[in-house]
């Protein structure tokens, strides 16, 4: 096999721009964006909206190669071969022989930019591809790569010529995937810090506005608001160690020992917006765990509440999610992979037997990993709604929000049933990772 340079080669990858500037870019326009906002504005619209749309927005989608889909074509060529005499007098520095080129065709899909990006940890050598065509509407993108061999080399393989192509093309390709590696782990980086970094941006732009509030407040000069803007500093469940030793105020006169109806679709509305975000990069969670995927959930719910927990005590099991507000249940979840009607049916009792007299808002949290097809599960789950609940509404075909009638107790508990799909095809990508998946 002849060394590919750089000569014939229309794109070089890996190499234009370092991967530091490229992920600094993306932070400085999302961060412009936030400080454009009017002080109504900022005052005015729901922080996890707009970090949800912020993080939508600038979200970047790692590469992903599918390695089975990759074709093969085969051209004639000219192998241009050096001259050991090149320099003497009469001397051609190379002379020609009949080849052939070899033409890898590399379907991708992701951020096309990501290719032109040098990732901090690299492989010193220099990529090119002759082609190479951006995804487009419901169309893959591709690369290609080019091996070159004189016939005279490759008729001298025999039967081991297809072998000899097929591991000269492994070695040089193993190189391409590795650094699209090293750039998908800072993209993933990149990706798990967005809607912090989107909530934190939030929230210095309403302290710039609240300062600017308390400056017209002195000159007794009002600000124009929104009439639906809501309260810019609403009650957030806080961790109990994390506060002083002094018992709050009560200032309500009802007796309130649970959870309030704002905090619990808050926090269901989180979940729901992490699961939409897992079914979209699917291949990123597919292989994790139950409790991996909840540890997901939790980083999410830890952006906005401090007392969000994985595998706390609760009465007669642990559960999967809870949030605790002032010495008080707040929120108990329960996540579980689909694994039959039977075991989803389990969850719900395990989750309403976690439940007592204080924890009557409680979610289940269904991942799908197994099943090709999504809706025979959701027809399962509509069914045991149909047949168990005392009322419930369908927001979406994903969610059920139900009132379940618990008799040992002689209470109703609000039950949340939220459902995620996260089914990847394996026989579309190799990945090592997941071959005992």
């Amino acid at each position: 096999m002849y060394q590919r340079t750089e000569s014939g080669h229309s794109k070089e990858f890996f190499n234009t721009v370092d991967a530091k500037n490229y992920f600094l870019n993306f932070t400085n326009k999302m961060k412009l964006e936030v400080e454009k906002m009017s002080d109504s504005d900022i005052t005015s619209c729901n922080f996890q909206e707009f970090a949800d749309y912020l993080f939508n927005k600038h979200f970047i989608s790692p590469i992903l190669i599918y390695e089975t889909n990759i074709e093969k074509t085969l051209f004639e060529t000219k192998i241009k071969i050096g001259n050991l005499l090149r320099g003497l007098p009469y001397e051609r520095d190379f002379f020609e022989m009949d080849g052939v080129r070899i033409t890898f065709k590399i379907p991708f899909d992701g951020e096309p930019a990501l290719f032109e990006v040098k990732p901090s940890s690299c492989i010193l050598s220099r990529f090119f591809t002759r082609s190479f065509v951006k995804p487009y509407e419901d169309d893959c993108g591709r690369f290609t790569l080019d091996l070159e061999y004189t016939k005279q080399e490759l008729q001298e393989k025999g039967e081991r010529m297809q072998e000899y192509v097929q591991n000269q093309f492994a070695n040089e390709f193993r190189s391409y995937k590795k650094m699209i590696d090293n750039i998908n782990v800072e993209v993933d980086q990149y990706n798990n810090g967005l809607n912090a970094m989107a909530l934190q941006l939030l929230e210095t732009r309403k302290k710039k506005a609240d300062s600017f509030s308390a400056i017209s407040s002195a000159l007794q000069i009002p600000l124009t608001t929104s009439k639906n803007a809501p309260n810019t500093n609403p009650i957030q469940l806080k961790r109990i160690v994390r506060k002083p030793a002094i018992k709050p105020n009560i200032i309500s006169a009802t007796p309130e020992s649970c959870i309030s109806d704002y905090d619990y679709e808050n926090i269901n509305n989180i979940i729901s917006m992490c699961g939409i975000t897992m079914e979209k990069t699917a291949r990123t969670y597919f292989a994790n765990t139950e409790e991996e995927l909840r540890d997901h959930l939790l980083a999410a719910l830890n952006t906005h509440y401090e007392a969000a927990t994985g595998e706390t005590f609760r009465k007669i099991g642990k559960t999967d999610i809870h949030i605790e507000f002032e010495n008080k249940a707040a929120f108990i979840g329960e996540c579980k992979i689909w694994h039959g009607e039977s075991m989803f049916q389990d969850a719900i009792q395990q989750v309403i037997n976690y439940s007592t007299w204080r924890d009557l808002k409680v979610s289940v949290i269904i991942f799908n990993k197994k099943n090709q097809s999504f809706q025979p599960i959701l027809l399962k789950i509509q069914n045991w709604t149909n047949a168990n609940a005392v009322s419930y509404i369908h927001p979406q075909e994903n969610i059920w929000k139900c009132k379940y009638h618990r008799n040992d107790m002689n209470v109703d508990i609000t039950l949340t049933i939220l459902a995620f799909d996260l089914y990847v095809d394996k026989n579309q990508f190799k990945d090592i990772r997941y071959e005992n998946i």
